[in-house]
This record gives C-alpha cells, structure tokens and sequence, in this order.
C-alpha cells in the first residue's frame, strides 16, 4: 500500500470513530509511519485518535504529536482550521510541514518552526491563506540555511567575468542572516545587474541590497 493509500485508510479509520473528530487531525505518511498533529479536546480524543490509527492495517508507526487543550464552540473552530492548514502544508511538495507549528485564534494564523529558504517561508503564507476561514497569517518561521558569502562571491566572480580579478571590478560581499550587501565599484552597468542577479540567485539569499557604484567611463 503506497503512502498515499494509507493515509486515506488512517483518515478514514478516524472519521468512522465516533469518539475522535476528525476534522482537528492532520495526517502524514512517510514510510508507512504515521504523524497525527492537531490539537484535540480531550484526553479520550487524544488515546483514540491514536489507538485507531495504529489499529489500521499497513501502519507501522504512529507518532502521536497531538495537543490536548480544552475547546470551547471557538476553540473547536480553531483546531478546525488548525488541521486544514496542517493538512495543506503537508500536501504540498515543496514544504517540509514537520518542522512547522500552525496557532490559530479565530481568522488569524500564526506560522512558526523552521524552513530551508526564503522561498518556502513566503509559500507557507500563501498556502495558509488558501484554507478557510483564514483571513490574516503572521509569517514568524525562520530560514534555517546560512547564507555563505564565498559562495556569493564565487558567483558573482563567474557572472561578471575575469574583470573581479584583474581589478576592472572590486566588489565586496557582505552577509547578514539571509541578506546580502554588495559594494564596491563595477566598470559597467551590465556587470552591476549581472553582480546583483547572481547574488540573488545564491541558495538562501532572501534579499540582495545594492551598494555598487558604476565606473564613469573615460
């Protein structure tokens, strides 16, 4: 049973389960292991959810990441929307959801863990907003891949060309968390652009800041 196949089979053990509520639960598959996170309203919630999906056949771990908090008419709405946007970071390929923890207090969703780049944060936020009922995100997740200013450098050296060696060009790179700082003097304004969109295209960049300054020609 592929990894798809089974958490359809776990989904569907547990809406069958007249103790459990489903909707609160968000499922992961990987290798036929099995993740539950949400957050539910009771400690008898809590050791069905589990007990059910360990009792479907072809899972081979559950790890059981469910939150017990008591849910009032609002809170039950919120654990709602809480599995919606879990499950929706899950589903999309280019997420790591486990790394990611999702608060939510009525319409607004709060987004904290860790993602591999810049790219994933910003996608995590508008994946949030596509679930229901969610109007606002606070985006607090942070980008867990260093920035390394060789490898900056490097890049910038290969798309402007031989004048960085020669001394046509002297560009400085600087690196603060997921930011870079270009500065320096360039012969031209194509070696500008070129410096700045290979600094940009470096893994884990989130923003490139222009301090270059253009050579007058003689």
């Amino acid at each position: 049973m592929s990894d798809v196949s089974l958490k359809a089979a776990v989904m569907r053990a547990l809406a069958d389960n007249g103790l459990v509520h489903a909707d609160e639960i968000a499922v992961e598959v990987l290798n036929r292991d099995v993740t539950l996170r949400g957050t539910v309203g009771s400690p008898i919630q809590h050791r069905e959810a589990a007990r059910t999906a360990r009792s479907v056949p072809g899972v081979r771990r559950v790890d059981d990441q469910l939150e017990i908090k008591h849910l009032s008419i609002e809170g039950r709405a919120d654990a709602d929307t809480e599995a919606a946007v879990l499950d929706a970071l899950i589903a999309d390929d280019e997420l790591y959801a486990a790394d990611v923890d999702v608060d939510v207090d009525g319409d607004t969703v709060t987004l904290r863990g860790v993602v591999e780049l810049p790219a994933q944060r910003d996608r995590a936020t508008v994946i949030a907003l596509r679930a229901g009922g969610v109007r606002h995100v606070s985006n607090v997740l942070k980008v867990w891949l260093t920035v390394s200013a060789d490898d900056v450098a490097a890049r910038v050296t290969q798309a402007v060309g031989v004048g960085t060696i020669t001394g046509a060009d002297e560009i400085e790179v600087t690196v603060r968390d997921s930011d870079v700082t270009l500065t320096g003097t360039v012969s031209s304004r194509e070696h500008h652009d070129a410096a700045l969109e290979a600094a940009a295209s470096a893994p884990g960049v989130a923003g490139v800041h222009d301090a270059l300054n253009v050579r007058a020609q003689s």
